[in-house]
């Protein structure tokens, strides 16, 4: 399998493997630590240039903190020989859309134990707006739903309407205000939240595919 070297360490990676399809901006596969320890290993795009910075600005704030409810984010950045960005993270077992998948309807007690833990999350990580947020990037993993994929994710004094304009939007997910390009606060974060509450206790909308403003 091919390697990757970055900051901490070197992670190989099966790219016969994927996790999940594709998104935006990069493609993550199944993957091992130094010590054999299952990762998952995000390829950033690189012709995504913003957007790949970003992430990676925002992975380096998550790198070795120990959260309850976001995913461990092991290592990030650049290999010059392999010519490629990464992020080395857990490997999930599951997302909160492969859940809805299979058993929707959820029980409305166990979908405000889900909430719960994603509010958690994003009380974590207060100084962090998540733009982004949605089933897919919910992911079980310890026996807990956790938050992950902060790509569009900004530092709560640098969201501002320009960057929004640059990005996109799952639609299902995305709060008004992203839609009139407006400045994103907690806010998007939580309105995002109720519509994921509506989606697993009616399964209504599914959708988190992304459109450009």
């Amino acid at each position: 399998m091919p390697t990757i070297t970055l900051s901490r360490g070197t992670w190989s990676f099966d790219e016969g493997r994927p996790l999940g399809p594709e998104g935006g901006f990069g493609a993550v596969y199944a993957g091992t630590g130094p010590n054999g320890e299952e990762v998952a290993v995000k390829l950033l795009h690189l012709d995504a240039a913003g957007p790949v910075h970003r992430e990676l600005d925002m992975a380096h704030l998550l790198v070795g903190h120990a959260f309850n409810h976001v995913l461990p984010v092991y290592d990030a950045g650049f290999d010059p020989a392999l010519g490629r960005y990464a992020i080395v993270m857990a490997r999930a077992d599951k997302s909160l859309k492969d859940e809805m998948d299979s058993s929707s309807p959820v029980a409305e007690s166990a979908a405000a134990g889900i909430l719960h833990q994603v509010a958690l999350g994003l009380l974590e990580v207060n100084q962090i707006v998540h733009r982004d947020l949605k089933p897919g990037n919910v992911l079980l993993h310890d026996g807990l739903w956790k938050l992950s994929d902060f790509g569009i994710a900004r530092l709560v004094e640098a969201a501002t309407s320009t960057d929004t304009l640059k990005e996109f939007l799952s639609a299902a997910y995305a709060a008004p205000e992203q839609w009139r390009t407006e400045r994103s606060t907690h806010a998007t974060d939580v309105y995002a939240l109720g519509c994921m509450g509506y989606a697993l206790v009616t399964a209504g909308p599914r959708s988190s595919g992304h459109v450009r403003m």
